[in-house]
């Protein structure tokens, strides 16, 4: 199974249980941040389907969760251009259109210059080879590790001026969300053209299972990458007081990554076993620092307080499966 184009919509088979959704942050220059996922979702324990659109405020930690009838889902099969209800998703355009008891949502957002993490035959997008294995419980693309942003949002009375501003755009689809992970990404460091996207997470793998990793690091153009299927390797990983102390090698590159939780969360919706459940609290203002070195010289050393940051689960036994 080789999924040439991760941005597709992946559910055209029916099977149960499955999710698939794609995530939108955007962040504008004075670094306010709004998320946008649309999905879908069907339980595997019930005859429960429904699509839905997740609404996340990053300036309040206000997160509201649409559901819409399967009918108003609407995905070509041949690109990503997805039709919700009145909202349009597209990895060039986002046009929102909805409203609720409390909610009066519009606007539209465009991109220019995306950077997706490569997909070749030999390397399958940000998973490696793990991405030809169909039993795995959870897929993940990363479709854009950094782009320019404009356009505005509108809120209520709230009107978000993105012009000038930076994206970022990610996917999920599969069976369900890893019982543990630590996640986190930032495209805005003091330096331009920089992004980091990091995550750990409990793999089911057969009869056992394991911590997997994915981190890229985007500088200037060049895509730095630590993954399990690559070789890296932990150098030393600890969790304490909210913080994760992460160093991993890759031949001579040795990368030095810290990863703290934010001030502020939401608590965004998950796959369940009969439903979506709020479920997991997203940062939009937590931190990453890092440095990068190729041998004993530093090629970046950068800190970002603008982070989404997510650690869920039980991060003890996360750690433990990781040394």
């Amino acid at each position: 199974m080789f999924i040439k184009r991760p941005e597709l919509f992946h559910g055209k088979s029916g099977k149960r249980p499955f999710f698939e959704g794609w995530y939108h942050k955007m962040s504008s220059k004075d670094e306010r941040s709004i998320v946008v996922i649309p999905g879908i979702y069907q339980s595997g324990e019930c005859s429960n389907k429904t699509a839905f659109l997740m609404l996340y405020q990053g300036s309040n930690g206000q997160v509201d969760y649409i559901p819409y009838d399967t009918k108003d889902f609407n995905c070509n099969q041949r690109s990503y251009e997805l039709q919700l209800g009145e909202n349009f998703f597209s990895l060039d355009n986002v046009i929102l259109n909805f409203q609720n008891d409390r909610l009066d949502v519009k606007g539209q957002i465009t991109t220019k210059g995306l950077n997706p993490w490569p997909v070749s035959l030999f390397e399958h997008g940000c998973m490696g080879w793990y991405g030809y294995v169909p039993s795995m419980e959870c897929f993940h693309g990363i479709l854009s590790m950094d782009h320019k942003v404009d356009g505005h949002i509108t809120v209520n009375d709230d009107h978000i001026d993105f012009n000038d501003g930076r994206g970022y755009i990610e996917k999920d689809w599969g069976k369900n969300f890893p019982k543990d992970w630590i996640w986190a990404q930032s495209n805005h460091f003091k330096e331009d053209d920089i992004s980091v996207s990091a995550s750990l997470a409990t793999i089911p793998w057969r009869n056992y299972e394991f911590s997997g990793f994915i981190i890229g690091i985007l500088y200037k153009g060049e895509l730095y990458k630590f993954t399990t299927y690559n070789f890296s390797k932990h150098v030393k990983i600890s969790f304490d007081n909210d913080k994760l102390h992460w160093v991993i090698k890759k031949g001579k590159l040795t990368l030095e990554l810290e990863i703290h939780k934010g001030s502020l969360s939401g608590l965004l919706y998950a796959p369940d076993r009969k439903d979506m459940i709020p479920k997991v609290n997203e940062y939009l203002d937590g931190n990453i620092s890092f440095q990068l070195k190729d041998s004993n010289r530093i090629l970046i050393d950068q800190s970002s307080n603008h982070a989404a940051v997510e650690i869920v689960g039980k991060t003890e036994r996360l750690i433990q499966n990781a040394i």
